[in-house]
């Protein structure tokens, strides 16, 4: 990796710089004054503060992913710095969580938050999870909020956002995006039905033949909830059957798929992602970073995770304005770290070779262009870089990253300029007959 990713900050730092806020924290608060809508508010940066006792610190920089990835306990407060309300200091534990962000020593670290459930059982104005990304491997850092802003605004369940600056033992650690988690809670708001399981599909695992292997914590999906009540992953093998019970022409698949899934809303989802450029996502060569949820009678929804690598940002070039192009409509793929072609993931390659399939993606690619247009994404995407660039440049103030200022400025530029660019290619996709 070029030097314009180092980080000036080291959690490892953070060690010697404990405070006494943690020792002085005592019982858990009432939040005052804060909603929900603060912490996924697009058009503020809230203040938080996260204090760790030494075990803490220890645990997260262990070189052992499995423990820096166990859950430990500190406090947590979040603050609105323009009208002082405040949720009081929290009891919660923390973990480290990514790939790229867990394992970059000299990068801001993403965490998962856990908070107590608190005598009203609710944890914190309701929520009980909390995902902070560390936007490492976003130069633009602007790439979730708009992906997320774009799935919300096609009806696909997918997590609203907000900015948070983030102190760890009294250390100003920059910008995080709060990102809501796909959690029980979220469930229960965007789905009237019971939610039977949430799986996380596993980073390149498919509805491949027998992926319905392993328990809750092992296989090829994980399943996040609903093991307790339903202890096995039938809901799960039904959806691969289905998935492999396919033909070019058959419409009999394409009924089907209607019963295991939800399926507009799924085809809305694949063209979305495949819009937004998600190479690392469901719908690219890596399949990975998705959640799927069934309900009660099976059926499943899709719902986006992990959308920083949109947008066509091409990290594996350093040429300012270089753009990663994902195919609109193929088979085939690559990602920038590798240039062999990789099949894709396989609902999606399945319903774009299956005539009744391949319409209705065309139908909801052109409708997701025409959306982009009619939320004015770019514009929402330009006030979010005008209201985090004073973090940032707090953040890139030393002479060794400024560079990471300037590249930041440049890859929004890019970033809502690719907007305009992919609206084009979908027009172009839209003029050729849709059977060969």
């Amino acid at each position: 990796m070029s030097k314009l990713f180092r980080f000036q900050r080291p959690l490892a730092a953070l060690g010697a710089l404990l405070v006494s806020s943690f020792l002085l924290a005592g019982p858990a608060q009432a939040a005052t004054g804060l909603q929900v809508t603060d912490v996924y508010s697009p058009l503020k940066i809230m203040r938080i503060d996260i204090a760790m006792p030494q075990a803490t610190v220890d645990s997260l920089n262990n070189p052992d992913k499995k423990i820096r990835e166990t859950y430990v306990p500190a406090t947590f407060s979040m603050t609105d710095e323009k009208t002082q309300n405040t949720s009081g200091s929290l009891e919660m534990t923390i973990r480290r969580k990514g790939s790229t962000s867990n394992e970059k020593w000299t990068d801001p670290p993403s965490y998962k938050i856990k908070f107590k459930k608190g005598p009203t059982g609710t944890g914190f104005l309701g929520l009980r999870k909390m995902t902070l990304n560390g936007l490492i491997q976003d130069n633009s850092k602007i790439h979730e909020f708009g992906a997320y802003a774009l799935f919300n605004a096609m009806g696909i369940p997918a997590s609203k956002t907000g900015w948070a600056r983030v102190y760890v033992n009294g250390v100003d650690g920059g910008l995080f995006l709060n990102v809501e988690q796909p959690d029980q809670v979220f469930m229960a708001k965007r789905f009237r039905d019971v939610t039977q399981h949430i799986y996380e599909g596993v980073a390149r695992q498919d509805f491949n033949l027998n992926n319905d292997n392993g328990d809750n914590n092992s296989g090829a999906f994980l399943a996040d909830y609903g093991w307790k009540v339903t202890p096995n992953k039938n809901d799960l093998l039904n959806l691969i059957y289905t998935t492999y019970g396919w033909g070019p022409k058959d419409k009999e698949w394409w009924t089907d798929l209607d019963k295991v899934t939800d399926r507009t809303e799924l085809v809305k989802f694949l063209a979305t992602e495949v819009f937004l450029g998600h190479w690392d996502g469901y719908s690219g060569p890596n399949i990975n970073n998705y959640y799927i949820r069934s309900n009660t009678r099976g059926k499943f929804s899709f719902i986006p995770w992990g959308v920083d690598q949109t947008f066509g940002e091409n990290r594996k070039s350093e040429k300012l304005g270089d753009t990663f192009q994902v195919p609109l409509l193929a088979e085939l793929a690559n990602y920038p770290w590798d240039l062999r072609m990789n099949y894709r993931g396989k609902l999606y390659t399945q319903c774009i070779l299956n005539t009744y399939c391949k319409k209705e993606y065309l139908i909801q690619l052109k409708a997701v262009s025409a959306k982009a247009t009619a939320i004015k994404l770019g514009t929402q995407m330009a006030a979010a870089a005008k209201l985090i660039d004073p973090v940032l440049k707090a953040q890139y103030s030393s002479t060794e990253n400024k560079p990471l200022y300037a590249l930041a400025k440049s890859e929004q530029t890019r970033s809502i300029g690719y907007i305009a660019k992919r609206q084009a290619q979908v027009a172009a996709v839209l003029k050729k007959p849709v059977v060969k």
